[in-house]
């Protein structure tokens, strides 16, 4: 009796056991539903979305249609990249008079750079692997590179689909323009991309720009939507239809700001050349699709001299211009992006417009009697020359877009045209609007927030007003309107503070970027290591230099940062601790190998060392990264001298003397030989 006690027993605990360990075992953190998709929910600073793909699970055909909108193709590894382009050929541009080429090998492309010497040959070559592409590819198509630490640049040369040929991408047009040392932010990517997986913090303001090695690719679902990880669970746990529905963002049933502000957070941009901020308490991917945009971020309107606000035109004023329309202005949150664009499928041209049209007659219902004597097929062209047809009048049937909202020649992509979504009356001046023109930077003469949602009060208006100048351009009058301010109405967020601090170094202003800086490291939770970096720099304008290494010095011990490196490095060399310095240059150049001037002073350093060869590669890197640097010829020049390489020395003074930013040096150079 007593062993059939202890069976019974046995057999009880042995069933709870297994009860216990099944329970623990489906409530794990790896056994969480999601893996049955064989997804994740993301983490840290963007936490709570999965995998695009997991969409598909529920709403297939929506995601493969999306797949073609250029929304989801707006970032992409060569390797997940349909090629357009024609690789191989030979760009020159004329203004740098250098040499650009991508060559593709399978799903590998590589970009090189490079000029030519008076007979031809090959100077100044450097070549970099493409890890990103940046672009749908319906318009134009930019290229990015990555370093080990996790920054990412951006290529001079873009490909121009409507034109079918090589460029200058947007920015390098001029003889002098950041070659490939334009490190790509984190606010570049905000609208060309789905948010990453990444630490939280690492996306504040005062956070350096890195990025992980694997990325999303394309913007994604969860961007209009919200995050998807809550409603896949609820979905996958056989809730109710009610309850998987409220886990997720319908656009469209949001009120009429929170709406807009999804379509807005990419394609409301009223000027690249002035760019407004977020609220200080806000870091980069902390919006989600639901909230208010005002609440993140303010945007500016700027007033340029000799442009009228109507022909300010830019590649993304899709949501501007149709903010600015009496058609979104008048129809009382009606009228929305989303009336004619549905976001997940590409629009076939033809269909697409009649459908617009179609949409336009909801409200403008007398189009035949207020369009007499002009057809559907030669509107266009009638209307806006002003001359009369003799053709069948316009019906119900006819193309709107084409003179209400003429394509035309954007501002700041000068190889581009674009629809512009400002609805107008006209008629326009068509061969005017799209003939080709030279890129002006624009000459700002105001600026304003954009009078869209909730406004913040005066004092903050010209607080942001203030810190939105300072992060284009410092200025005098916006440093001291920015310093008075915070002298009036402090406040907690450190952040304007390094505006101020910034823009207060870059004038030259050392005495006040000194008290500035000690300021806020008097603050409770101050960033330290940021307001250190900025302070070395003040200290050195005072000519206070130990005071300056012994701050950069601490700032490297709480995080490397190849600028204070490099910075560390320039002030030991002037002092002769070449060996120290060394240490320096190298660390900036592991951090970020494209700093031209940190291989031009680890050549000088190899140089004092009688390491000549070595001491050469390094200058050449040097210009091979900035090939306009003319301190970089003059050392490598003397040093080719010294060596009895005349015939190198020469081949790069005639290369200098023609293709360097200031020619002074070798200038005097040539006239010694």
């Amino acid at each position: 009796m007593l062993n059939i006690l202890l069976k019974v027993l046995g057999y009880i605990l042995f069933t709870a056991s297994l009860l216990f360990n099944y329970f623990a075992y489906a409530q794990a953190p790896h056994h969480d539903l999601l893996s049955k998709l064989n997804t994740h929910e993301t983490k840290g600073a963007a936490s709570g979305f999965v995998d695009d793909i997991a969409c598909s699970t529920c709403h297939n055909q929506i995601y493969q249609s999306y797949q073609n909108v250029g929304m989801a193709r707006s970032f992409s590894s060569p390797a997940n990249t349909a090629f357009i382009e024609r690789f191989g050929e030979e760009f020159y541009q004329t203004e740098s008079q250098r040499y650009y080429r991508i060559d593709q090998q399978g799903t590998e492309l590589t970009f090189f750079r490079y000029q030519k010497d008076s007979d031809g040959k090959i100077i100044n070559q450097i070549s970099l692997n493409i890890e990103w592409v940046l672009g749908s590819g319906y318009r134009a198509r930019s290229y990015l590179y990555r370093n080990d630490s996790g920054e990412l640049f951006m290529l001079p040369i873009g490909w121009y689909s409507q034109s079918q040929e090589w460029g200058m991408s947007p920015g390098f047009e001029d003889a002098e323009h950041f070659g490939i040392q334009r490190q790509i932010k984190r606010e570049c990517l905000f609208c060309h991309n789905a948010y990453p997986e990444v630490p939280i913090n690492s996306d504040h303001h005062l956070a350096g720009h890195y990025f992980p090695k694997e990325l999303p690719q394309g913007t994604g679902c969860q961007r209009c939507h919200g995050p998807g990880a809550e409603h896949v669970r609820t979905a996958l746990s056989v809730a109710s239809k009610a309850e998987i529905i409220a886990k997720i963002i319908n656009p469209r049933k949001l009120p009429p700001e929170e709406r807009d502000s999804i379509c807005f957070q990419c394609h409301m941009l009223p000027a690249v050349s002035m760019i407004g901020i977020r609220d200080f308490n806000q870091s980069t991917y902390s919006f989600r699709a639901g909230q208010k945009l005002t609440n993140y971020i303010n945007h500016v309107e700027v007033t340029q001299e000799n442009v009228e606000k109507d022909e300010q035109f830019e590649i993304n004023h899709h949501g501007y211009r149709f903010w600015q329309s009496k058609c979104y202005q008048q129809s009382e949150a009606e009228l929305a992006c989303i009336t004619c664009h549905n976001p997940h499928e590409k629009p076939n041209s033809a269909q697409f417009r009649a459908s617009v049209s179609n949409k336009c007659q909801n409200c403008h219902s007398q189009i035949v009697t207020l369009h007499p004597n002009l057809s559907s097929t030669t509107q266009m062209n009638e209307a806006n020359k002003g001359t009369k047809s003799d053709v069948e009048p316009i019906t119900a049937d006819s193309d709107c877009v084409t003179c209400h909202m003429p394509t035309r020649r954007t501002q700041d992509v000068i190889k581009v045209t674009m629809t512009d979504h400002l609805i107008s009356r006209g008629p326009f001046d068509l061969d005017a609007i799209l003939k080709p023109r030279e890129r002006d930077d624009p000459i700002i003469t105001d600026v304003n927030l954009l009078p869209w949602g909730e406004l913040p009060n005066e004092r903050d208006t010209e607080l942001l007003r203030a810190v939105t100048v300072l992060r284009t351009r410092a200025n005098k009058d916006a440093t001291n309107a920015l310093k008075n301010l915070l002298i009036n109405n402090p406040i907690r967020s450190p952040i304007p503070y390094i505006d101020l601090l910034n823009a207060e170094i870059t004038l030259g202003k050392y005495g006040d970027a000194e008290n500035t800086a000690h300021h806020v490291l008097n603050q409770p939770n101050a960033p330290t290591f940021e307001v250190l970096s900025q302070l070395a720099l003040a200290q050195l304008g005072l000519n206070k230099t130990q005071s300056a290494i012994d701050t950069l010095t601490y700032a490297i011990s709480l995080r490397n940062n190849p600028v204070n490196n490099y910075n560390l490095g320039v002030i030991l060399f002037n002092q002769g601790q070449f060996e120290q310095a060394e240490i320096q240059f190298d660390l900036a150049i592991k951090l970020r190998p494209n700093m031209h001037a940190a291989w031009l002073y680890r050549g000088r350093i190899l140089a004092q060392n009688a390491q000549f060869d070595e001491a050469i590669e390094a200058m050449k890197q040097s210009l091979a990264i900035a090939p306009s640097y003319e301190n970089a010829y003059v050392d490598l020049i003397n040093l080719l001298e010294q060596q009895q390489h005349h015939d190198e020395a020469r081949r790069y003074l005639e290369v200098g003397l023609r293709v360097a930013s200031s020619t002074g040096q070798l200038t005097a150079l040539e006239s010694k030989r």
